[in-house]
């Protein structure tokens, strides 16, 4: 009788085993945003920005994904500084989780009707004063679950991955901090407080047809750290993805973007010398059909000196070419220092319904400009 159970319990095993086809995190299905992922090799795939996100398609009827939260559990981190992720399948309802110690699988997708399918996974939230750049704060994808004889393919229907692809570089308010608080609730700087998937960058690469790449930090400057004291500024983050990855690939962003958008300075103006030596870096880690858009940020603050290093850009190449433009869209009254609105908790960070307006205007303001007028 020991035998027979034994023989049973494996049989079993065998079959649970075998439920499950593994996707691994290098599979060619996968669509990454670009520029803010680092992947180690068949491991596990990481990114430190909220904003990023990725697509897989695949067949069957269910879908489970693998993290890795050792990063948070070995620096001892709070279950309430753990990130935020949202999934989604075929475009239908999102689902948004908090990951925390005890997270090793997620499952996305249950039941569904035998046939191809798709996920969208996206990093909503880390916490502003936690680590990015050792890295600590990070989303880690160790693979992929799918049913037996299920095969993995690229994301299609909604999220069908699209040709053109942009870049946006900036702190707090482009990686949408505080974009989701309430009035009775406060700037508490926690995670239930920021949605970097909604901000402006969201807005205009949807306008522009673009896959998208957020690599943005709170508190950051051009060239000071940011809030999480780690993070060093833009003129070294730019082309890093942490302190020991690089962002480029033979000295190119890979794909390289059709966009490059710029929006720092309103913790800290940039030095005259910063703002040319940023654009002759962007200029030779680009291609020639790249479009480089600095921003005057939103509250107007910087202005001055960005201009001024524009000027001097300019004079160092001794003529204006058609790939660098300035988008200064004015002092934004929605913004008042220091003073709440409707559309800003503090006066400083546009809520949701500001960074559509902001998208918009930035979209406006690039065809403009491309056209010219």
């Amino acid at each position: 009788m020991p035998h027979r159970i034994i023989a049973i319990l494996s049989a079993l095993l065998a079959v649970a085993t075998a439920c499950a086809a593994r996707v691994t995190v290098d599979d060619p299905g996968i669509q990454y945003s670009p520029y803010n992922w680092f992947r180690s090799g068949s491991q596990f795939a990481q990114t430190p920005n909220p904003g990023a996100y990725l697509k897989l398609g695949f067949t069957g009827t269910s879908l489970s994904v693998d993290f890795d939260v050792s990063p948070f559990t070995k620096a001892n981190v709070l279950s309430a500084q753990y990130p935020v992720i949202r999934y989604s399948i075929d475009g239908g309802p999102a689902t948004t989780v908090q990951m925390k110690p005890l997270t090793r699988t997620i499952e996305c997708a249950k039941g569904l009707a035998a046939g191809s399918h798709s996920l969208l996974l996206q990093y909503v939230a880390g916490y502003v004063f936690l680590d990015f750049w050792a890295p600590v704060n990070v989303v880690r994808v160790t693979g992929f679950s799918i049913d037996d004889g299920a095969k993995s393919a690229a994301p299609f229907g909604p999220n069908e991955p699209l040709k053109r692809h942009a870049l946006f570089l900036g702190d707090s308010i482009t990686n949408g901090d505080d974009d989701i608080c309430t009035f009775t609730g406060g700037v508490t700087n926690a995670v239930d407080t920021q949605d970097a998937t909604i901000g402006y960058p969201s807005v205009v690469a949807a306008a522009t047809h673009a896959e998208y790449g957020v690599v943005a930090y709170g508190g950051a400057s051009w060239g000071s750290n940011a809030a999480d004291g780690h993070t060093p500024g833009l003129m070294t983050f730019w082309n890093m993805i942490d302190q020991e990855h690089p962002r480029l690939v033979d000295g190119k962003f890979s794909p390289v973007p059709e966009d490059v958008y710029v929006n720092m300075g309103e913790n800290r103006p940039p030095r005259r010398e910063d703002v040319p030596k940023l654009l002759n870096s962007l200029m030779a880690a680009t291609g020639p059909n790249t479009h480089i858009f600095i921003i005057v940020p939103f509250s107007g603050r910087a202005r001055e000196q960005i201009k001024q290093g524009m000027t001097m850009y300019y004079e160092g190449i001794g003529r204006r070419i058609e790939r660098v433009y300035l988008i200064d869209l004015g002092d934004n009254p929605y913004l008042p220092v220091g003073r709440p609105t409707m559309f800003s908790v503090d006066g400083q960070h546009p809520l949701a319904s500001l960074h559509a307006q902001l998208g918009a205007q930035i979209v406006a303001e690039r065809a403009r400009l491309l056209a010219g007028k």
